[in-house]
């Protein structure tokens, strides 16, 4: 009887091994979203959404975080409508757009297990941001260290370290929404180690990814701070004080900062921008005159309006090319002029609501009605978020649902530092 004991415990205990290994592959495949192992050429890959499902299925029972049922049902209905309205597409299309669609309710609910189980893993988090890090600087004098397993479109290191990413700017996202995630671990209760971390990420995105797209969401982060504090604190005359103080003083240390590294950033983008602005040239001429800037803006354009020229029906996964190609015919002032005709809409929100159409806009609003905190500042929080997702971060970038479910889970188990 004893014997049967130990050994029904040793398989308990391999089974309990089982589930907590499927958890960390899982988490550990959430952080490196671009590795491909010379496996093929794809950008996202699907590991950490198939690590998702076996973590998941290895499970007695799953726990579903809110909202979780109805978003799967509405990727389910979305997605059909979406294939219906699709003319033709070859099978690798097909399959990666139910991975990007349906990583959004399966990460999102395998992250709120996680955490549930085994609390969030700051420390493996952390490593990964430095390896992220270190592989960039290592780039500036090697670039061509990732290329055997990551699918890297520019190994020119003027513009920026890829690191882990396809291109620096994807290098630089990843950082920016490490940074959050971080923010979001301890509910805005930040040690003095997290917050000299967020500065050598913020850091990393001026000198290594060199990233002008993600410089301008640190701006827009910051000022929606501060805006934020002025607006429900200017009856307190101290707390007034201080948040000017807090907006002079990032203002100086940016300022400083672009000041005394100017030669370094001498012939990067975020040097072109920079002197842009102090040119004051507008917002206009700087889109119509900047290619990338221009394809970036245009998918945002483009996937908004085609979505109401469909009356908010699922666009599908293949006509975004031929939908730019009419809005662009019959508009008079001609902004766009990007020749590359692709159905890939470069935005995270742009993308949802164009092929999932009503379907899409129910799905992001109760991702953002879950993570809904009740405190003065949720409404620019919320805000800050919505205005970066328009940007170009893919679908299955998977610390999107990371934060989601760390925000639902800390809205549960922690107090929020409000």
């Amino acid at each position: 009887m004893k014997i049967l004991n130990k050994l029904s415990y040793k398989i308990f205990k391999k089974k309990i091994d089982i589930v907590r290994s499927a958890a960390i592959f899982f988490f550990i495949f959430s952080l490196i979203p671009w590795i491909n192992f010379g496996l093929n050429d794809f950008d996202i890959q699907p590991w950490s959404f198939v690590f998702a499902i076996i973590f998941l299925a290895c499970l007695k029972k799953v726990i579903v975080p809110v909202y979780s049922i109805k978003i799967f049902i509405l990727v389910l209905i979305g997605l059909s409508f979406a294939l219906l309205a699709t003319s033709s597409i070859d099978i690798f299309f097909l399959f990666r757009s139910i991975v990007n669609y349906f990583s959004l309710p399966i990460l999102y609910v395998a992250f709120y297990n996680y955490f549930i189980r085994y609390n969030f893993p700051l420390k493996l988090f952390v490593i990964f941001n430095f390896l992220w890090i270190g592989v960039g600087l290592i780039q500036l004098r090697f670039p061509e260290i990732a290329v055997s397993f990551v699918n890297q479109r520019n190994i020119d290191v003027i513009r920026g370290s890829s690191s882990l990413a396809p291109e620096p700017t994807f290098f630089a996202i990843f950082l920016f929404f490490s940074s959050w995630v971080l923010i979001e671990t301890k509910n805005f209760a930040m040690s003095k180690n997290i917050k000299i971390l967020l500065f050598i990420n913020f850091l990393a995105v001026l000198f290594i990814a060199k990233s002008s797209m993600v410089f301008l969401f640190y701006i827009i982060t910051i000022t929606s701070v501060l805006v934020s504090k002025f607006f429900y604190t200017c009856v307190d005359l101290k707390f007034l004080k201080k948040s000017v103080s807090s907006f002079i003083i990032y203002f100086i240390i940016i300022f400083l900062v672009l000041i005394i590294f100017k030669n370094f950033f001498y012939n990067t983008r975020l040097f072109f921008f920079i002197e842009r602005f102090f040119n004051s040239q507008s917002i206009l001429e700087i889109i119509k005159t900047d290619a990338s800037v221009n394809s970036r803006v245009e998918s945002v354009y483009f996937s908004v309006i085609g979505s109401l020229k469909n009356y908010l029906l699922p666009g599908g996964l293949d006509t975004f090319v031929e939908m730019r190609k009419e809005i662009l015919n019959s508009m008079e002032n001609k902004i766009f002029y990007n020749r590359v005709e692709s159905n890939k809409i470069m935005s995270w929100i742009g993308s949802t609501i164009y092929e999932l159409g009503i379907f899409g806009i129910m799905i992001i609003t109760l991702f953002f009605k879950a993570i809904n905190r009740n405190f003065r500042g949720s409404l620019f929080y919320l805000a800050t978020l919505i205005i970066i997702l328009f940007s170009a971060i893919p679908v299955a970038f998977s610390l999107i649902p990371m934060l989601f479910s760390l925000v639902v889970y800390n809205k549960k188990f922690k107090t929020f530092n409000k």
